[in-house]
């Protein structure tokens, strides 16, 4: 499995796998992943797959996008790479598939790999991220519900207080990302800079924003 780690602040963000030939990111919302913030461009890079390799690919923005410290405009990935975008860290990690690495070594146990499969199939499901869906009681969307279907979502305004919401295998957690006021969860302030993790009708504050989250089975 591929996967990108974004860090912000040495804080976890959230993690993607990445599954796709192309991945945009940047602070457009219709990004793949979606880093809203100022230093980072509306369609800022992409991560695309070209035969088994996958390469970066800085699309002429502003702050650049740097490779393990160096300024790059396109280069190849390897497990490990740490790339940085605007004020965010993004880790790229490959990881050998489990399955293949329980057929080398059980090779004349079949019965036994099936197991291991069909348990590890069992836990995936369970840590399946939900739907959400976000209901506003104050601020400017007020009365309208918003769904969170990508990696980040942000509530506030840019230069304000700023948190996102981050789905993540073990669900959604909100995360302080700038401003001077802490985001709050059921009228308490939220101190984690790993994020906290959101339950079925929490009420989140942040700002001038009020909303309800409530979750649905995938």
């Amino acid at each position: 499995m591929e996967k990108l780690v974004i860090k912000k602040d040495d804080a976890l963000v959230t993690e993607i796998a990445i599954d796709k030939q192309v991945v945009s990111i940047g602070r457009d919302l219709e990004s793949d992943l979606q880093l809203n913030d100022p230093s980072v461009s509306r369609n800022h890079a992409t991560i695309r797959r070209i035969y088994t390799d996958l390469y970066i690919e800085d699309l002429g923005s502003t702050n650049g996008t740097q490779l393990n410290g160096r300024s790059i405009t396109k280069h190849v990935l390897k497990s490990g790479d740490r790339l940085t975008i605007g004020t965010y860290l993004l880790e790229y990690l490959a990881e050998e598939d489990g399955d293949e690495e329980l057929e080398k070594t059980v090779v004349i146990q079949p019965e036994v790999v099936a197991a291991a499969r069909a348990k590890r199939s069992g836990q995936v499901r369970q840590l399946k991220p939900k739907h959400a869906t976000l209901r506003f009681f104050r601020g400017p969307n007020k009365g309208s519900l918003e769904k969170i279907d990508r990696s980040l979502f942000t509530i506030g305004k840019p230069g304000e207080n700023v948190a996102v919401i981050a789905r993540r295998p073990q669900g959604f957690y909100l995360l302080h990302i700038g401003g001077s006021t802490f985001p709050r969860i059921n009228d308490k302030e939220i101190d984690s800079s790993g994020g906290v993790q959101l339950q079925e009708g929490d009420v989140v504050e942040v700002g001038e924003y009020v909303a309800e989250i409530s979750f649905a089975q995938q």
